[in-house]
């Protein structure tokens, strides 16, 4: 795909104002329902400006330098200049998710999340200020995997089952087992060491919340037969892959934030067009990192090319990837209320960002503001 770069068409004045009123400087919390746009008829020179006075954007990435969709794209806008010219500078961390709670104290600008929910659930726990801002995939990219040999067939049939777990349940999974109604007390949920598939299902679990883009090509290479339930097919509103940041930081720095997330959505879409050339930018900085994941070229090419995959399959016909899906949001947070995830509904539209990437985009093409 090629990118089109035009010049935007609002006033710096108005767009600030827009971006304000959408994040609720009105003094309401509302940081949601897309009031505007901030495409900006805003010079060049002048964006420029305002994005060198945001300093050092730092991006937290959620695993490693993985080749995920929220990272690569990020890893790829700083190889290939994207950041430079738009006159940002972006510091890429390595990280492990949940990272929500060092964006909250300002140690890191952005970072992303394995779902909307990992977002809401943070601000509450923690009574953080965090605001999502793109959202990638508009569906789950966990699923749930058992035996092939074994006893469970149907998803009821999960009702007392041990299923083993590092670090918590993903959110998708706990909705689709809600929904089917398997009460998750009756879980024995084991903590699992490493990140081995093949060994964790030797234990005897009898399932294993999986990454699709992670564990199945292990298992299969290994020769392993395997049951899947996606939550995909279960009709489960779920997201994977949302940028965000803090509802403090964009209020300080609205062009900076909206043009660190034009310039990943160009990696994106530069990693769906040359896979390859992508990993390849990842894998300088693993191996300058000393590769403590023992991540691989194969692996991380399986990760990319299924998670984009995953999200351009996902993204509505005539939008670029990336546009924040609010209603799809609204939907993946009420069925978390009503599984008991969340004990009330959330205030969940003050969390959400739509107007940094409402004029991202000239129907599936990067409006690119730099000369």
């Amino acid at each position: 795909m090629r990118w089109n770069r035009r010049r935007p068409v609002v006033a710096l004045a108005t767009a600030m104002a827009l971006l304000a009123a959408a994040c609720g400087d009105d003094g309401s919390d509302s940081a949601s329902d897309g009031a505007g746009d901030l495409s900006g008829d805003v010079a060049f020179e002048e964006r420029c400006e305002a994005n060198e006075a945001a300093g050092t954007i730092t991006y937290l990435s959620s695993f490693d330098f993985a080749a995920a969709a929220s990272i690569l794209d990020i890893i790829v806008a700083e190889a290939e200049g994207y950041f430079d010219e738009l006159c940002l500078d972006v510091e890429i961390v390595p990280g492990f998710a949940p990272t929500g709670g060092l964006v909250a104290q300002g140690q890191a600008q952005i970072s992303a999340a394995g779902s909307f929910g990992e977002v809401v659930n943070t601000n509450i726990q923690g009574e953080a200020d965090l605001v999502a801002i793109a959202h990638y995939g508009k569906t789950s990219i966990e699923e749930l995997i058992v035996p092939a040999d074994g006893d469970i067939v149907e998803l009821t049939d999960l009702e007392g089952a041990t299923v083993g777990i590092k670090g918590d349940l993903p959110y998708s999974l706990q909705a689709m087992l809600g929904q089917a109604g398997i009460d998750r007390s009756s879980l024995d949920e084991p903590l699992l060491e490493g990140f081995d598939p093949v060994a964790h299902l030797e234990l005897g679990i009898d399932a294993l919340p999986v990454y699709k883009s992670n564990e199945p090509a292990q298992l299969d290479a290994a020769g392993v037969e395997y049951r899947v339930f996606d939550p995909r097919d279960f009709d489960i509103p779920a997201s994977f892959a949302v940028l965000y940041t803090s509802e403090s930081f964009l209020n300080e720095h609205p062009l900076a934030v909206q043009d660190f997330v034009r310039a990943s959505f160009r990696g994106f879409e530069f990693a769906v067009d040359n896979p390859d050339v992508a990993v390849g930018h990842a894998f300088e900085l693993i191996d300058a990192a000393g590769n403590p994941a023992f991540l691989s070229t194969e692996g991380e090419g399986f990760r990319w090319i299924t998670e984009s995959d995953l999200v351009v399959d996902t993204t509505p016909a005539g939008e670029g990837p990336g546009r924040i899906d609010v209603d799809r949001f609204g939907e993946e947070i009420d069925l978390l209320t009503e599984v008991g995830v969340f004990d009330e509904l959330p205030d969940w539209e003050s969390m959400v960002n739509t107007a940094v990437t409402d004029g991202l985009y000239d129907g599936t093409e990067i409006v690119w503001p730099a000369e």
